[in-house]
């Protein structure tokens, strides 16, 4: 049975803790969310972090996984330390928000965006030998896309809007922690792979009675389609949901 540590119980961390514990022995380390056999853990606190170093450095974790947003601690340096001298492996979180928008597909190749807030902690997570696993927008329960358009957050344009299933995203880190071979790239992209723009979204609820019709609007701004391709070439046995029938579950058409 294979050990793992899932850093950060947020609402991909969580999901992720409950699946690979069906088949593995699982630590989910939080700073404020406690689930069943997890621990607490503020990971911005030097000395609790060395303790926590010391009482794993025994047992190492056959991977372990890193899903909040790095950027923002201080001394992620020493953070990155702990969780690579008691792991073999450690995987990243990071976001398709970072590659740089000149192409009409993004894929592993896109270049980065070197102002984006996540370029210098993903780089120096990559030279210490970690794996990003870079994620489309996140749906699903308690993420409703719809919600987005009737808060007024998003508009009625014909932009490309690339998501990703929490569900997905746990099954695809539960393949890539099994995975046999020792080939896999260092950066990964996971989206669903399906054409959906706002303009289609806000016509499938108007069209349901769940909001308000508006005029379409002009694009603010140019988008990409993300390329999922290479991970399923690694991973052929992952499935994606269905964008139109996950929503029509969400508002609850069925």
């Amino acid at each position: 049975m294979s050990k793992f540590a899932v850093f950060g119980l947020g609402y991909t961390g969580l999901s992720i803790l409950n699946t690979l514990k069906k088949e593995n022995t699982v630590l989910g380390i939080s700073r404020e969310t406690q689930a069943e056999d997890s621990i607490l853990l503020d990971l911005s606190d030097r000395a609790a972090l060395e303790n926590f170093r010391k009482e794993n450095l025994g047992a190492k974790f056959d991977a372990s996984l890193i899903t909040f947003p790095a950027q923002k601690l201080e001394n992620r340096e020493q953070v990155f330390d702990t969780i690579f001298s008691i792991s073999k492996t450690v995987w990243m979180f990071g976001s398709t928000s970072i590659y740089q928008r000149i192409t009409s597909d993004i894929t592993e190749k896109t270049p980065l965006d070197p102002e984006h807030d996540r370029y210098e902690t993903e780089n120096q997570f990559l030279e210490k030998g970690g794996k990003i696993l870079r994620l489309s927008g996140i749906y699903g329960p308690g993420r409703n896309p719809a919600n987005w358009a009737r808060k007024g957050s998003v508009k009625k344009t014909k932009r490309q809007l690339n998501l990703i299933h929490g569900d997905d995203i746990s099954e695809a880190v539960r393949l890539l922690l099994s995975y046999p071979g020792n080939d896999l790239p260092s950066e990964l992209i996971l989206s669903d792979g399906q054409w959906h723009t706002w303009l289609e979204i806000f016509r499938f609820l108007e069209d349901h009675g769940k909001i308000q019709a508006i005029p379409e609007e002009k694009m603010d701004r140019e988008d990409s389609f993300i390329d999922s391709s290479l991970i399923r070439k690694f991973l052929p046995g992952l499935q994606t949901k269905d964008f139109w029938g996950e929503l029509e579950k969400l508002e609850e058409l069925i």
